[in-house]
């Protein structure tokens, strides 16, 4: 039987991939700032490792959340393999995703590297592996009437173990209110350790559920709590800001910030939980105005072999 093992986001990694803001319906009034914001991030993840961008491949795309469509990474005996799952646009919540659903086999494609495809929807963002077998994720994400039927739950979830070599998976009720995913985990619980979570404050049931299991895995285990940006409104809508939306690079680490006062309180825990790692805020009051922010655009690659 074939060792299958989902890289925590904190190992060496190969590149980033990112895909370029294409939509007009989504840009047309904010080329210059996102076109600004994307110079910047490019520049910024380029000190530490290489930038692979899906537009430069000529490889076609909706929308530039790449973290949802684009593949899993994982190790399958040591050899690198990329899962592709179903995208429907969050619940076919945000047309089109025609596009953006082959991205993961093309990719894959143009890599050389081993593709398998799986039968379920589900997106990147709403997973989130230390690296060990342990992997946190949300309800709403998972089922839904546009999503994977309840109905099917063993099924579904015995894939998800299968496929990514999970040893224990913990289903919270909830993300972030307003926001377009339906809760991504990735705005709201992220491992910095494999015994180790940070999360939004606000969630004390999810907090007592986390620690518990992971106490249950681990001796040490622990959960920092760093409190919700100030909420954004764009019309009537409450736009999902996170400090949790954070991205791993090689010797670095890269936090969201919005232009408000508690981004210095974030960006000094991240210091202090990663004294080796240079930590670095990039303003992202732009990308989360399409509700999202660093990690909901960006994918992560593991070096292989």
């Amino acid at each position: 039987m074939s060792k299958i093992r989902c890289v925590a986001e904190w190992e060496e990694q190969a590149v980033v991939w990112l895909a370029m803001p294409v939509s007009e319906q989504n840009w047309e009034f904010r080329w210059e700032q996102i076109d600004a914001f994307y110079s910047k991030l490019v520049g910024t993840i380029r000190r530490f490792q290489p930038v692979k961008i899906l537009d430069d491949l000529q490889i076609p795309h909706d929308d530039i959340w790449i973290r949802d469509y684009g593949p899993f990474f994982v190790k399958c005996d040591d050899k690198l393999l990329a899962l592709g799952y179903e995208f429907n646009g969050w619940g076919e919540k945000f047309p089109p995703w025609d596009l953006d659903k082959a991205v993961s086999e093309r990719l894959a494609e143009r890599m050389g590297i081993q593709f398998k495809k799986e039968p379920w929807i589900l997106e990147g963002g709403a997973m989130e592996f230390n690296g060990d077998g342990l992997c946190m994720t949300t309800a709403p994400c998972l089922f839904g009437e546009k999503r994977n039927p309840k109905e099917r739950e063993s099924e579904f979830l015995e894939n998800l173990q299968e496929s990514f070599g999970l040893k224990s998976l913990k289903i919270l009720p909830k993300g972030l209110d307003g926001d377009h995913t339906d809760g991504h985990i990735d705005n709201l619980a992220r491992f910095i350790a494999k015994n180790h979570v940070v999360m939004v404050a606000g969630f004390e049931q999810s907090q007592k559920e986390i620690e518990t299991w992971l106490s249950e895995n681990y001796e040490n285990a622990k959960v920092d709590i760093l409190p919700l940006p100030p909420q954004r409104q764009l019309g009537k809508e409450t736009l999902p800001a996170s400090y949790m939306n954070f991205i791993f690079v090689n010797g670095g680490l890269i936090v969201p910030t919005y232009n408000c006062e508690a981004d210095s309180l974030a960006l000094e825990y991240f210091k202090s939980v990663f004294p080796d790692r240079e930590v670095i805020g990039i303003d992202c009051t732009i990308p989360i105005e399409e509700g999202g922010s660093l990690h909901c655009l960006s994918k992560q690659m593991p070096v292989y072999y």
